[in-house]
């Protein structure tokens, strides 16, 4: 039998035509494969060499600069260092604030003139506030989160935009407190009893730690509320800070210059837009409140306490419960 012929492929134009191998066209394309291919090789193998002579000259530098200066080179900027490892209150500075640009509010159009005496100018139709006020009011802050961690407070820390959960919930853990990133559900201060009636409470002692055996006596306490209320974002909140207001829990929050500043009870005024402003902010106030903590641990190993607990009768009794 005979071979099968290749295809020949022809093309008529006019009265002419045009013949083309299949074999030469299949030859003609895996010659251009073969020079990509040859030109890729060699811009990879230029690549490959550019970074072996720069590793090379930078470990010849690292052997002339010496040790003292070389590990300056790897000093750089970590944006999640706000969130791992927030400074403490005192080591807030109005460089770190510029730099996490707390400083800029909102449009002039859009300015609540409550906010006056926090703004120092404009720049381009946007209010700038003063960060010598944001300072202030920061540290204030975190001597009230301080201050109620340090007697055994509850602190709940909510912030329900994208992008504040992790800020949020690392604060609350370094507080020892709550945390509340998704939607407030109305009418859980003032109406506790029936929405957070089923949610389960546990007694503590003064180093934290839980203590089994009074879950009957629990049953009979009213819902269990915060003492503080720390708010990143004072706006899509505001019935959580009307609720608070209504129970005199005092509140905490970053007021931005289209915000109302009566809302809460400490305003920190600062951008709330920023996620490195709200960061740095809800970093340095769980910082605080780990450190009231601690105090509390310390006054706790030598039998020294701030606040007085509530009376509950021992494990097993039936005596009904007496609040002190």
């Amino acid at each position: 039998m005979c071979g099968i012929p290749s295809v020949v492929l022809v093309l008529f134009k006019g009265s002419s035509s045009l013949i083309f191998d299949e074999k030469r066209i299949l030859s003609h394309f895996s010659n251009d494969d073969n020079k990509t291919n040859t030109q890729t090789t060699d811009s990879l193998r230029t690549v490959h060499k550019d970074r072996e002579i720069g590793t090379r000259l930078s470990a010849e530098a690292a052997q002339i600069i010496g040790p003292d200066i070389n590990p300056a080179l790897n000093d750089v900027h970590s944006p999640q260092s706000l969130i791992d490892n927030p400074p403490r209150p005192e080591d807030v500075t109005l460089e770190m604030l510029l730099a996490a640009q707390c400083h800029l509010g909102q449009h002039t159009s859009l300015w609540n003139p409550m906010n006056s005496r926090y703004i120092f100018g404009i720049r381009q139709g946007i209010h700038v506030i003063s960060l010598e006020t944001t300072a202030a009011h920061l540290k204030r802050a975190c001597r009230v989160v301080q201050g109620v961690t340090e007697r055994g407070g509850l602190i709940l820390f909510v912030g329900t935009r994208e992008g504040q959960q992790r800020c949020v919930v690392n604060a609350a853990k370094r507080a020892g407190g709550c945390h509340l990133f998704e939607r407030w559900t109305p009418g859980a201060l003032t109406n506790g009893l029936q929405i957070l009636g089923k949610c389960k409470m546990k007694v503590v002692d003064e180093f934290d730690r839980e203590i089994p055996g009074y879950g009957d006596q629990l049953k009979d306490l009213p819902s269990l509320k915060p003492d503080l209320v720390v708010c990143l974002n004072p706006i899509e909140n505001w019935v959580l800070l009307h609720e608070c207001g209504m129970n005199a829990i005092p509140t905490i929050g970053i007021v931005d210059t289209d915000a109302n500043p009566t809302w809460v009870t400490y305003p920190i005024p600062a951008n709330d837009d920023s996620m490195r402003s709200v960061h740095l902010i809800a970093g340095v106030l769980g910082r605080a409140g780990q450190e009231g903590r601690a105090e509390r641990f310390r006054m706790a190993v030598r039998g020294e306490m701030l606040f007085t607990a509530t009376k509950l009768e021992p494990p097993g009794t039936t005596a009904n419960v007496a609040s002190g």
